[in-house]
């Protein structure tokens, strides 16, 4: 079951006396939060009763104001902690592909070095011929369109020191970030926390929303008593969405947090943040149909799967987020999920998305070229998965993630010819049917026999794209030489052993030529 989920509902205020109250608000909460963050850093293990007597002497303030900066600097603090950790992992793992990469060389150079080693003592009548052992690993040419004109062996040297370099700059990052102190950024200065608790009224000691009257009520610190009373006040607008939500939490006395930030000198904005409960399912269950979506640069594709796993439709939506601002990216990809959730609410499907993390192809970017590169920073998967999630929770349509392992390659050979369908649908079915907990086996087209049956079914699948690999995809797409199309071949003048135009796919199977794609099964 989905369980709640935190959410952030923002609204302005231009009310001078509120902002004036906040400017200062702000200054006196900066200073303690710097203290705060100093006696969290050196106490070790911090004593949270001791720090916040401490801030309410030093700076004038409340134990409940005390209590919300020492939960937002801790907040901090354990964030600047997992980011270090973080950082130093994918340095890390930096570390350990250059390393690889480093031996790979060193090994191919010191037999290329070898060799020549072997050619010069045959040359000089050292050595009547040079070991079998002993072969080139190098030819002795220059890369095409280098401007340093040297040959591929003193390239790779150079490679070589370059990589060796490389990995003596992230020793030395690695070390001095495990030296130094954790850099704890506090945000803007001009920012002002009232953390909530459940066991507070209405959520919030300091600051309370008066949801009928539209107002709120902050409690003054002790230091601005004398300005703008034990009290201020001031009305609201209420936010434009999830006021209904807001309302729910503040009728059942659930935590609100508020966090006040300056946009510019005469306004505000205010963040309320609170717990919201996922909406009901509407989704029927998984066995009786799903929706799968494949995500690709340039296209978004779904295939729907019904009760007994059959295709019940598919289609892709073309995007292009390659080389995009932010926000037009965001954009896109909003209009795409709010496609794929109209689509599941009117067939009461759940979604099936695959699980994919690019931490470890990311440590291997610098080997990549350049094309790969770019296609892998701009692909924004993360982002489409979150709007989807969040548009899901709020409308109760039910999300399933899935292993991509081979979804690819099955619905190549699979089902690509077979429905018509190009790579991103077939992979979407795939997905779709392994959201319903549906296995894939080999057709037999494919002549490939597993010496062990009693491994996975992936197993197979692996050898079967070791064998297809850099295979043309639109050699996939010919239809296949069916029972129909040999017999026409023989009441044409043909034979039954050699038909007349026929082409073999990467697996040995025979295919015709010319036909269909979408008329033979």
């Amino acid at each position: 079951m989905t369980q709640a989920e935190s959410r952030t509902y923002v609204t302005t205020t231009t009310n001078r006396w509120a902002v004036a109250f906040l400017n200062d608000a702000a200054t006196v909460g900066y200073d303690a939060k710097i203290e705060s963050l100093k006696l969290l850093l050196e106490q070790k293990p911090p004593s949270k009763s001791k720090i916040n007597t401490q801030l309410q002497k030093n700076h004038d303030i409340n134990k409940r104001q005390a209590n919300s900066i020492i939960a937002y600097v801790e907040g901090a603090v354990k964030s600047a902690i997992e980011c270090r950790s973080n950082h130093i992992k994918l340095l890390q793992g930096k570390l350990k592909h250059t390393t690889e990469v480093i031996e790979k060389l060193e090994k191919k150079i010191n037999a290329h070095s070898k060799y020549l080693q072997a050619v010069e003592q045959v040359n000089r009548g050292k050595k009547k011929k040079v070991s079998k052992s002993l072969k080139p690993k190098y030819p002795d040419a220059c890369p095409m369109r280098c401007a340093h004109h040297l040959t591929l062996y003193q390239f790779a040297k150079v490679k070589l020191h370059q990589k060796k370099r490389y990995a003596h700059k992230l020793r030395q990052k690695i070390a001095q970030i495990k030296t130094s102190p954790v850099h704890v950024n506090l945000g803007n200065k001009y920012t002002v926390e009232m953390i909530g608790s459940k066991d507070e009224s209405y959520g919030n000691q300091i600051c309370q929303l008066d949801l009928i009257g539209k107002e709120l009520h902050i409690r003054v610190p002790y230091g601005l008593e004398k300005r703008y009373g034990t009290y201020i006040q001031f009305p609201i607008r209420l936010p434009k969405h999830g006021t209904s939500l807001l309302a729910t939490a503040w009728y059942n006395r659930q935590a609100l947090t508020y966090r006040f930030i300056q946009k510019n000198l005469t306004e505000w904005e205010i963040h309320i943040t609170f717990d919201v409960e996922p909406a009901p399912r509407i989704t029927a269950p998984v066995s009786w149909g799903a929706i799968g979506v494949d995500l690709n640069p340039n296209c978004i594709g779904w295939a729907m799967a019904d009760k007994d796993g059959n295709l019940d439709g598919f289609s892709q939506i073309k995007v292009n987020i390659q080389s995009q601002p932010k926000g037009r990216t965001e954009a896109i990809l909003v209009d795409v999920v709010t496609d794929l959730t109209e689509l599941a609410l009117e067939h009461k499907r759940p979604i099936i998305v695959e699980k994919l993390d690019f931490t470890d192809k990311r440590k291997r970017l610098r080997e990549l070229n350049a094309r790969a590169r770019r296609m892998l920073s701009n692909f924004a998967y993360s982002k489409f998965l979150q709007l989807l999630l969040a548009r899901c929770f709020k409308l109760g349509i039910q999300v399933i993630e899935v292993n991509p392992a081979y979804s690819s390659w099955i619905g190549l050979i699979k089902f690509m010819s077979t429905y018509g369908m190009n790579s991103a649908t077939a992979a979407a079915f795939v997905l779709a049917r392994r959201g319903m907990f549906l296995s894939e086996r080999l057709p037999a087209r494919t002549a490939y026999q597993g010496m062990e049956p009693k491994k996975h079914t992936w197993s197979h699948w692996q050898s079967v794209a070791k064998r297809a690999k850099g295979s043309s995809r639109h050699s996939f797409y010919q239809p296949r030489l069916t029972v129909y199309s040999r017999l026409r071949s023989v009441r044409n003048g043909g034979s039954w052993d050699e038909p007349s135009s026929a082409a073999v796919n990467p697996f040995g199977e025979l295919r015709e030529v010319g036909e269909n794609p979408t008329g033979s099964r």
